[in-house]
């Protein structure tokens, strides 16, 4: 394999692609045969979700099927307690995800933690953010000392740094999240399709910037297509021919994705279904129920 051969299947490695339609695009396709790790199913229904996830694992049977959010995280609700990693690992597996990129911290670290262990020991992988390199940091140090396998870098810049936004600085990336509190995991851009990241980077110069930064996984967002494939292609070639992003960076980024994917494929005990939950919280007494809340 020619060194432009061998870019081009790296930077596949590392684009995570957004579906809409109940049918996986033909670019999509094409990119899951060269080494796209999956999909992210931004779908209108249950039913439409679980038509993109079963046809991407058909195609690709380890493959990451992601959902952008919609699920319980541990802030979900008003009294602080959050949802229940069984309960969103039980909605995600409905839908054929095993991919969770919209968890957000709990203002409690413990409850953070307790949400990122529960929800994985059931085959989901959590993604904790937006880590913005700022703010509470403790969340994101206990979903990383709980094993959390993804953490999303945001898009908010980061106060006093580099100017650019947190899926695009080495300062939080790099310094922060890997220096500072030892993240050794995948680390996932934002979505590149956002008006702010488009107007100001365009998507194939935020993709390169994200790698450079530390990134490994580039979401395209759904409002990118088989064009913005290929430009990022181009300028990744272009950023490695001139040095600015080194091959070893994006092997680093493929390799920690390849992870991730072995991981999600690996067999795991199953989230309970409603019935099951149900019955297991009518037959949970009273004061070790507040407990369990409570923490």
């Amino acid at each position: 394999m020619n060194t432009l051969h061998r870019i081009a299947a790296l930077v596949d490695a590392c684009l995570l692609p957004a579906c809409r339609s109940e049918r996986l695009p033909d670019w999509i396709r094409l990119g899951l045969d060269r080494g796209m790790p999956g999909v992210v199913a931004y779908a209108s229904s249950p039913d439409a979700s679980r038509r993109i996830t079963d046809a991407l694992h058909e195609r690709l049977p380890d493959g990451l099927t992601g959902r952008p959010g919609g699920a319980p995280s541990p802030r979900a609700n008003d009294s602080g307690t959050g949802g229940s990693g069984s309960s969103a690992a039980a909605e995600l597996v409905g839908l054929g995800a095993n991919f969770h990129l919209g968890v957000r911290p709990a203002l409690r670290a413990d409850e953070t933690r307790v949400f990122v262990t529960d929800l994985q020991a059931h085959g989901v992988a959590a993604a904790l953010g937006p880590f913005t390199g700022e703010g509470p940091l403790r969340p994101f140090a206990e979903g990383a000392a709980a094993g959390v396998r993804a953490i999303t870098a945001g898009r908010t810049p980061v106060p006093g740094g580099d100017g650019l936004p947190a899926t695009l600085s080495g300062q939080a990336v790099t310094g922060v999240l890997r220096g500072d509190l030892g993240y050794g995991g995948v680390v996932v851009s934002d979505t590149l399709d956002a008006p702010s990241i488009v107007n100001g980077w365009g998507v194939p110069g935020a993709a390169v910037l994200a790698w450079i930064a530390g990134v490994d996984l580039v979401q395209l967002g759904p409002a990118c297509g088989a064009g913005v494939r290929e430009a990022i292609h181009t300028a990744a070639a272009r950023a490695v021919a001139d040095g600015d992003l080194a091959p070893a960076r994006l092997e680093e980024a493929a390799e920690r994705v390849a992870r991730l994917r072995r991981w999600a494929s690996e067999p795991r005990m199953p989230a309970p279904t409603a019935a099951e939950q149900a019955a297991a919280s009518s037959s949970t007494p009273v004061s070790a129920h507040a407990s369990a809340t409570r923490h």
